[in-house]
């Protein structure tokens, strides 16, 4: 009934330390928020597989579920991850085929659904981390809501950056599993060592970020590199294998074109998380750019 994918396998090895801090600072309610958007990924897929000769559900599916849940709010409802979770495989998966079709990443189409959607469940009501030991892992659900909110909506309404050892240590108001800048880069590391991912368009990504952030902001980049959920993007999105562009040179415009529209986003919208909006459009255009530089190399080789 499933289909078994090492490097799927690998990817969700990878998270479980973040699952862990997760519940550490929350609670056990954010195993069940990943568990339930795991199950409703698991049953979605199958719908739509159950009839075929040889369907099976792809750990892929998993993948997609955990990430969409690490995504959140620690105080999300369960019905809204259901209806996420549901959206991102139907939408982000199987209408263009299953495993391997699509242009968009899941995960991605999933947040993106439940923030248009639900905007007050996702940017409203954030929680104070617990950090004295045990923490979450003594309680269901934390339960001390903060008006402060995550970095960058704070810095968008008082222009104050969060400090650098707050973010590197992730006890900070977040989305349940993008906190951690330390936790992140390490699984970046065994990701990139495992070759489960490639560290080039992770590597343009931050580059243009870089770049631009100084541009458009004139402060350190590396505050706003760990605050909202660039760092987990950069390591679990942006690295997709299927939506991610083949040709070499264009993985590199990938990343740049990606971290260009993340800061612009950020910058000259309302929206104060960016990277969601950046990846869909880079998702949208890479398949243009790709087919034109596919076509140069044929016309050079001719």
């Amino acid at each position: 009934m499933i289909l078994k994918q090492k490097m799927m396998n690998k990817v969700l090895y990878a998270l479980i330390p973040i699952i862990l801090f997760a519940i550490f600072l929350y609670g056990w309610r954010i195993l069940m928020v990943i568990f339930i958007s795991n199950i409703f990924a698991f049953l979605t897929e199958y719908l739509f597989i159950r009839k075929k000769k040889f369907g099976k559900v792809s750990m892929a599916a998993f993948v997609t579920g955990t990430l969409l849940a690490l995504t959140l709010p620690p105080t999300i409802p369960f019905w809204m991850v259901a209806v996420g979770s549901i959206v991102a495989i139907s939408f982000g998966k199987m209408v263009f085929g299953g495993f391997g079709m699509n242009v968009f990443n899941p995960a991605i189409v999933g947040r993106t659904f439940i923030y248009i959607s639900f905007p007050n469940a996702m940017t409203m009501q954030w929680l104070q981390p617990l950090t004295k030991f045990p923490a979450g892992f003594a309680v269901w659900q934390n339960t001390s809501l903060v008006t402060t909110a995550t970095p960058m909506i704070e810095y968008n309404n008082s222009a104050k950056l969060t400090e650098l050892t707050q973010l590197f240590s992730g006890t900070i108001s977040g989305s349940i599993g993008e906190t951690s800048a330390i936790l992140i880069l390490l699984v970046g590391i065994y990701l990139v060592i495992t070759k489960t991912a490639k560290w080039q368009p992770m590597l343009s990504l931050l580059i243009s970020f870089s770049l631009f952030t100084s541009i458009f902001y004139g402060a350190n980049p590396l505050q706003f590199i760990f605050s909202g959920g660039l760092m987990f993007g950069t390591i679990f999105m942006i690295t997709d294998p299927v939506s991610m562009p083949k040709n070499k040179i264009a993985i590199w415009i990938y990343g740049l074109l990606v971290g260009f529209l993340t800061v612009f986003i950020r910058k000259f919208s309302l929206f104060t998380e960016g990277f969601m909006f950046a990846l869909l459009l880079g998702n949208i255009f890479m398949p243009i750019i790709e087919f034109g530089l596919n076509q140069m190399k044929v016309k050079k080789s001719g």
